[in-house]
């Protein structure tokens, strides 16, 4: 199973350079590779999804050393190594990647015939480079997949975008470059402090090794309540710069609706479905996991961004006239929920973040796919332009509305099975945090519901050249939706309703690892607000008032207090 991983991660990248580099290679050639290149791929994501065991702990499918080390050296002298593997918090995010591209792959069918064998090459360099970050098991790995990432999806927007993708391309690369250097910092720190102050003077970049290290290393020594000079915090913040410019959060979303609107359908697709949750994915496994009292003592700045970027992003797509802009700033506010059921510190708010990160990827994924249909046909994402639909694009108008009414959180569909865990798991953190997001949810309903009406009821309005011809009823010839439409989206609609109908097996197999993050964390910031965290008191308490700080497996390891090493 561990080579299997590392092949269902090369596949894209070889068929892509194959299909990037094959002299002679057509349209329809370049695409049937593609396809077949994904579909490949997502058949041995599946083996991998029945073969993963949700009760075993600790990352699944990784080649282990008689030592004990994951992995094989790549830089020998350091210790870095080439490490695949995945558990509870990466699996669904390995799959919905390979997923979510069949949709990007069949969206651009017949939309793309401008050099479009470098144009699936760069697509299938993209999953490749989010499916190793995903599985990776060592943090340099990790940095080198996020970065890599960035590549692809600059050419893929900057040479298929629209009238602005040299700016949106741009944009996109420069802010996430700068984020994810400081990023890089915090990376090196928690290096740094785990050698430093670990028994044995380890060096390690081993993820599952520092994140077991990083727990029994006594950081109160350091740390100082709502102090913004101690280090565990200001290790944070550098994490947290790379990953909040990537979910993206409020006030660094500048860069998401320009990137949107401009990029090709395939890459908007896959920026909201799988690349935003690259920065929520980073926020769990270092943020969360690695500095856990600097995420208490921040909740009330992380819990008012969240909360003020899902209000912010439900407004702003009130606001707008286009479509795909209008698809884009949702994203905003559905990221603000994820961020804040994650910063809620508990299982009920990681249990839905976790979930929640599935369901925007499969509703947002399929919300671009819909507007891209629409405007392969029309020329155009203006609302005004556009009415009636559902008489002329029946099967599109059904789509639309299924991943709309899953995105509104609409009972029985998966939105519902995301948003109320976070918002319960948020009021048990902060009540008026959660109160104050709710009210998300509602204006998400207003502006999805106001698309469709726009969009899909009332007569029939067409841009000009397709209008009906009212004296004999001639319809200017609109392509109908086709087979390759279909078989892209048809998956995500079943998985929006069989998520909402019964969530179990998928929160099942992410149980134990949302349980050994909340184990890791300050339980008087889980139990209380975490402003008023005293990480002294929190370790003094009696077993009989409060679970320990840290869990039991990791609380009788030996550890080195950074007091002892001074």
């Amino acid at each position: 199973m561990a080579t299997l991983l590392v092949i269902t991660i090369l596949i894209p990248l070889i068929a892509g350079l194959a299909t990037a580099l094959a002299p002679g290679l057509d349209r329809d050639q370049a695409r049937k590779i593609a396809l077949g290149a994904v579909v490949v791929t997502l058949g041995l994501s599946l083996v991998l999804l029945v073969g993963f065991r949700p009760e075993i702990r600790g990352p699944q499918f990784a080649f282990q050393t008689l030592d004990g080390h994951y992995g094989w050296a790549w830089i020998a002298k350091t210790d870095i190594r080439v490490a695949f593997g995945l558990d509870g918090l990466s699996l669904w995010l390995f799959v919905l990647t390979s997923l979510l591209m069949i949709t990007a792959v069949c969206s651009s069918w017949e939309s793309v015939s401008d050099r479009a064998p470098q144009y699936y090459g760069f697509l299938l360099a993209l999953q490749t480079g989010l499916l190793g970050l995903f599985a990776s098991l060592d943090v340099v790995l990790f940095y080198v997949f996020f970065e890599f990432t960035l590549i692809p999806l600059f050419f893929l927007i900057g040479l298929w975008g629209g009238p602005k993708r040299k700016k949106a391309a741009v944009t996109f690369f420069l802010y996430t470059l700068a984020g994810s250097l400081l990023t890089l910092l915090g990376v090196i720190s928690l290096v740094a402090v785990n050698y430093l102050y670990s028994r044995g003077h380890v060096l390690t970049f081993s993820i599952p090794e520092l994140t077991s290290g990083l727990a029994v290393v006594q950081w109160d020594d350091w740390y100082k309540t709502n102090s913004w000079t101690s280090p565990q915090v200001l290790i944070f913040l550098l994490l947290f710069a790379g990953f909040a410019i990537k979910v993206p959060m409020f006030p660094f979303h500048t860069w998401l609706p320009l990137a949107h609107v401009e990029a090709p359908t395939a890459g908007s697709i896959v920026l909201a479905g799988v690349l935003l949750k690259v920065g929520t994915y980073g926020l769990m496994r270092f943020n969360l996991a690695m500095t856990p009292l600097g995420s208490a003592a921040l909740f009330p700045l992380i819990a008012t961004l969240a909360v003020a970027g899902v209000i912010y992003g439900a407004l702003a797509a009130l606001a707008q006239t286009d479509v795909k802009r209008l698809v884009a700033y949702s994203s905003v506010s559905h990221m603000g929920f994820i961020v804040l059921g994650i910063f809620a510190m508990n299982a009920t708010g990681l249990d839905g973040a976790v979930i929640q990160q599935i369901n925007h990827g499969l509703t947002t994924g399929a919300l671009f796919a819909c507007v891209g249909m629409i405007y392969d046909r029309y020329h155009t994402r203006q609302l005004a332009d556009l009415g009636g639909l559902w008489s002329r694009l029946p099967v599109l108008a059904l789509f639309l509305m299924l991943a709309a009414m899953g995105s509104a959180a609409v009972p029985l569909l998966c939105g519902f099975t995301g948003e109320f865990p976070i918002l319960a798991g948020a009021f048990e953190t902060s009540p008026r945090s959660a109160v104050l997001a709710a009210t998300g949810m509602i204006l998400g309903a207003a502006y999805l519901l106001w698309m469709l009406r726009k969009l899909l009821f009332g007569p029939l309005k067409e841009p000009h050249g397709h209008t009906t011809d009212a004296t004999n009823g001639h319809h200017p010839a609109v392509a109908p939706v086709g087979w390759y439409e279909i078989a892209g989206l048809s998956p995500l609609m079943i998985l929006i309703v069989l998520i909402g109908v019964y969530p179990r097996p998928f929160l099942n197999q992410s149980k134990l690892a949302v349980v050994d993050l909340v184990e890791t964390l300050p339980q008087s910031a889980v139990a209380s607000a975490p402003a008023r965290l005293d990480p002294a008191r929190a370790r003094s308490l009696d077993q009989n008032d409060r679970t320990p700080v840290l869990s039991a497996s990791v609380a009788t390891a030996p550890a080195a207090s950074l007091g002892d090493r001074r």
